[in-house]
This record gives C-alpha cells, sequence and structure tokens, in this order.
C-alpha cells in the first residue's frame, strides 16, 4: 500500500497553539493530531447525530445526548440490525438516531468491535 500523500497548509498561531493543545492532551504527534481530527470532522460530516466524547478509555464515538455507539452496537448483535429489543434497550432515544449509531457501527466496524470486545471481557461475559 502506498504511503498516504502529505498535505500542507498554513494556520495562524493562534490556531497552531490551540492545536498544540489538543495534541499535548490527547498525547497524539501533530501528524496523528491532524488526521485524528480530520477524520472525526469527515466522520461528522456523514453521520451527524453522532458526536465524539472523551471516555477513561479515549474518545469514542456516542450519539449526541446519549449512548456510545459501541453500547447500541452490541445490543444489536453481530448483523449490527435494528430491532425492537435494540428501540427498548434505549427507549427515549429516536429510532433515526439508533439507526445511525448502527450505520456508523457497520461503517467502523473495526473499530468498534474491538471496543464491544473490550467492554464484554471487562464486564466478564
Amino acid at each position: 500500500m502506498p504511503l498516504p500523500r502529505p498535505l500542507c497548509t498554513r494556520v495562524s498561531r493562534d490556531v497552531e497553539s490551540e492545536l498544540e493543545r489538543v495534541f499535548l492532551e490527547q498525547q497524539w504527534t501533530p501528524s496523528e493530531g491532524l488526521r485524528n481530527i480530520l477524520l472525526e470532522w469527515l466522520a461528522l460530516q456523514r453521520f451527524p447525530q453522532i458526536e465524539f466524547r472523551e471516555t477513561r478509555a479515549g474518545r469514542r464515538a456516542a450519539l449526541r445526548g446519549g449512548p456510545e455507539v459501541w453500547e447500541v452496537a452490541a445490543a444489536a448483535g453481530p448483523g449490527r440490525a435494528m430491532s425492537a429489543a435494540v428501540g427498548q434497550r434505549f427507549a427515549g432515544t429516536r429510532t433515526e438516531a439508533l439507526e445511525e449509531a448502527l450505520a456508523y457501527a457497520k461503517e467502523y466496524a473495526d473499530l468498534i468491535d474491538a471496543i464491544v470486545a473490550r467492554e464484554e471481557r471487562l464486564a466478564g461475559l
């Protein structure tokens, strides 16, 4: 696989300082930080009901004002399909939002499946 193409841009010193603060907080190199910020922004464009939250286990995708995506994905099971059980488990969360969480979980299956596996392992399941 070829290496990614480098991108170059100019930012003001204020933006640079803010980026450096975020990178330090997240323990990211500048390349990792810019890549992660861009990937999150792109995901937000495709999945507007998703947000990214800081947790003790790191940054994770979640529904705005709702559960984390991995929780919805785990409730749906391996097929990641919407069901009455998922709707009941997250009563009060709009069906469209749950469907978007499941679509995100399918799109980013490697990431979400790893979180589900970790959480199930920690819960002793």
